[in-house]
């Protein structure tokens, strides 16, 4: 699994902005991030209704 964010400080303000504004985050993510490191986490965060992309 390529979760590199885990360990970060930076992934509590991720994680709860997934479970917030899912939508924003990943139209920010994309511009910048490969979206393939944002799904790592999103299914390492756990079960959820996950929105549909």
């Amino acid at each position: 699994m390529r979760v590199q964010q885990i360990g970060q400080p930076e992934t509590l303000v991720i994680v709860e902005r997934m479970e917030s504004a899912p939508f924003l985050l990943r139209d920010q993510w994309v511009k910048d991030l490969e979206a393939v490191f944002l799904d790592d986490l999103d299914f390492a965060w756990g079960p959820r209704i996950r929105v549909s992309r």
